[in-house]
């Protein structure tokens, strides 16, 4: 039963190791200016290089070249920010 519990602690850090950071508000990019129509729905974006994770207002207020996501965390989604 050790070895089990020794092996999952280690499973368990590797995963959080290597888990995306969320940022804070000061931490982050400010919001992109865009014109036009947006969807009005909060997003997370995840920066391509510092694996930074960002909430924002709307997708198209996310930096360009961020993944975008519909789940906290920079989870469920997935989608690049033009």
């Amino acid at each position: 039963m050790t070895l089990r519990k020794l092996f999952l602690a280690a499973a368990a850090f590797a995963l959080t190791a290597t888990a995306t950071h969320v940022a804070t508000a000061d931490t982050c990019p400010p919001p992109r200016q865009y014109s036009g129509a947006c969807i009005d729905v909060i997003v997370w974006a995840k920066s391509p290089d510092e694996n930074l994770c960002c909430q924002y207002p709307t997708p198209c207020s996310a930096p360009a070249g961020w993944t975008i996501y519909y789940g906290p965390g920079c989870s469920n989604g997935g989608i690049e920010a033009l």
